[in-house]
């Protein structure tokens, strides 16, 4: 994260020829300014787990979705979230992508009923110990 917050414009451009990645001048930009940002959360809250646990009270939010059907994109969670991180200085953090992002680091549980990966209970998040997120 350090590295790419401290990246250069000129260290930037040989980006935009790199056939690996997207190469949209302001993506690879937005990685930068996310870095920067990334980096002022986590000197705020102690680290990023801090800050994405403080929304929901340290316990992950546990729905209850009988079908593929009733699963949603985007909640007021993820809209307020958005708004935050937009605020804080990130960049392509819409709705959708950040509640795509809580479901993947287990924030939120949208897990179809009977699904085998489906929590049982709801424990608290534990203090992290300084990880990278």
């Amino acid at each position: 994260m350090a590295a790419v917050a401290a990246m250069t414009d000129d260290e930037l451009e040989p980006l935009m020829l790199e056939p690996g990645i997207i190469r949209n001048r302001l993506k690879i930009s937005g990685a930068r300014k996310n870095a920067l940002a990334f980096q002022a959360v986590q000197a705020e809250f102690g680290s990023f787990a801090n800050y994405l646990w403080g929304w929901v009270g340290g316990s992950p939010l546990v729905n209850g979705p009988r079908s593929t059907g009733e699963l949603v994109a985007t909640t007021e969670l993820s809209d307020r979230l958005s708004r935050d991180l937009k605020k804080r200085g990130f960049t392509f953090v819409g709705s959708t992508i950040v509640y795509a992002y809580l479901e993947a680091v287990g924030v939120v549980d949208d897990h179809v009923l009977g699904c085998p990966a489906k929590r049982e209970s709801t424990p608290k998040h534990p203090e992290p110990a300084r990880s990278s997120i």
